[in-house]
Parts: structure tokens; C-alpha cells; sequence
């Protein structure tokens, strides 16, 4: 006699009623879209970002759906204001238990021609504001000694080497550099991390050159010729902040439709 079919297996695996799910980046593109699958996941969910009206759409959308979100403006690279955004997310929400690591910055340049500036601004919201996010995030789930999940959206540049996105590229490579480390050094507390990098998703960041001569042309060379939508990510969020990934840490998820293969 075969076992039954559990019918609350989804549920128990990625199931995520009664936990607060923490996006950054939340006011368009591939936050808005983590943000909106966490919620129909069950979670509550708080929207981190600097733009406020983004932010509000998204939790709009959200709650007309019928899930759980709240607006938090924020500038991530502040620590002192994220510290009081995440005391007041502890003290209105449920109980934290997921980071998707998302919010960043793009920026196109040759090396020989990149500014200081440029490489500040970068590195300092792509690598250093994420590290403190996700350092801020596993303190205080481990003071609450409960198990959590951290997801830094990384990027296929860090290991394809794009001309003209360098320092984008060193800066998600950082990061998943960083998501090991931060597996191996929170594994004791039930803290799995793990990074998603995308290949070419059509967002904010990248749209007005993907409608150039140049970027129909990349596209044009990749093996399917075409570059994803936000939702491409659906699976792998929710994969990694459920239940289900619970053997999972320290991995970096390619979602990039064979991109990394250049011309089929």
C-alpha cells in the first residue's frame, strides 16, 4: 500500500503565512516582482526602498491581490535608518524570517574612462549596503534564535565580464563572494544564504539600452534571443526564502536562459 498524498505538502514546503519577508529594492522591477511572489506565498512582507510612491504602488498591488505589505522609505546605504526601520518591523510584524538582498544601482563605462565617483556609488549600494543589510538582518535573527533566509540578487556580469560593466560586475561578484561567507559564518544559526543571478532581465536599470542598435544586437547573439521579464525569478525566490530550501546554503542559482553561453 503506497502512503497517502500529503495534500498540505505545498503549504508545509513553501509556505510562508506568518513570517515577515524583508525586499529591498521593492519599488520596481525585480524587488516589486520578489515582493509580490513572497505575498502570495503568505507572507507578510516589508517594502524597503528610497522611493516612496514606488514603494506605495507596489504595496497596492499587493494588497489588492489580497496579501500583506508595508511601505518602509528607506536609503539602505543609511545604517542608522535602516536600524529604525527594522526596529519598527520587528515590533508591527511578524516575526522576521526572510531578506531578498535586491536593491542596487547600475552604471556603464570602460574601465580606463569609469569615475571615482561612479565606482562609490556602485560598490557602495551593490556591495557595502547589501553586506550591512544582510549583517543587520542575521543579528537580529539570531538574538531571536530562529532559523531565516538571506537572498542577495547577484547578476550573471560578475562571471560573464561584459566591456563597459565592470564595476558592476566586481561589485555582484563581491557580493556572491559574500554569500559564502555569510553561509559558512551563519550555518550555526539556522541562517541559510544564498545568492540568484540573473542574466538579462528587462528592469529600470537596463531598458533604455536593451531598445538600442546595440542591445538588439546583444540580443540578437544570446541562444534564444531574448532577455526575461521580472517574474523569470518567481521560482528561485521562492525556492530559496521557503521552508523547502532548507538544505540549501552557500549557492548561487543561475536564472539566465542559457545566456551565459553567448551564441548558440
Amino acid at each position: 500500500m503506497t502512503d497517502r498524498i500529503d495534500k498540505n505538502f505545498l503549504a508545509r514546503c513553501f509556505g510562508l503565512a506568518g513570517r515577515t519577508a524583508v525586499v529591498t529594492g521593492a519599488g520596481s522591477g525585480l524587488g516589486r516582482q520578489a515582493a509580490k511572489t513572497l505575498a502570495a506565498a503568505g507572507a507578510d512582507v516589508a517594502l524597503l526602498g528610497r522611493r516612496e510612491q514606488q514603494l506605495k504602488e507596489t504595496e497596492a498591488e499587493i494588497l489588492g491581490a489580497g496579501g500583506c505589505a508595508r511601505s518602509f522609505p528607506v536609503d539602505v546605504t543609511d545604517q542608522n535608518a535602516l536600524a529604525r526601520v527594522l526596529d519598527q518591523i520587528e515590533r508591527e510584524m511578524a516575526p522576521l524570517w526572510a531578506l531578498v538582498n535586491n536593491a542596487g544601482v547600475g552604471g556603464r563605462s570602460p574601465l580606463a574612462e569609469v569615475s571615482e565617483a561612479a565606482v562609490d556609488r556602485i560598490l557602495g549600494v551593490n556591495t557595502k549596503a547589501a553586506l550591512f543589510v544582510a549583517t543587520a538582518i542575521a543579528r537580529r535573527l539570531t538574538a531571536a534564535r530562529i532559523p531565516g533566509r538571506i537572498i542577495n540578487i547577484c547578476s550573471l556580469a560578475a562571471q560573464s565580464n561584459p566591456a563597459g560593466l565592470g564595476i558592476y560586475g566586481a561589485s555582484k561578484a563581491a557580493l556572491e563572494y559574500l554569500t559564502r561567507t555569510m553561509a559558512h559564518e551563519w550555518a550555526a544559526h539556522g541562517i541559510n544564504v544564498n545568492a540568484v543571478s540573473p542574466g538579462f532581465i528587462e528592469t529600470d536599470i537596463n531598458r533604455t539600452m536593451l531598445q538600442t542598435s546595440a542591445g538588439k544586437a546583444m540580443i540578437e547573439r544570446l541562444p534564444r534571443k531574448r532577455v526575461g521579464t521580472p517574474d523569470a525569478l518567481d521560482g528561485a525566490i521562492l525556492l530559496l526564502a521557503s521552508p523547502a530550501s532548507a538544505f540549501i546554503t552557500g549557492s548561487t542559482l543561475l536564472v539566465d536562459d542559457a545566456q551565459r553561453f553567448g551564441a548558440a
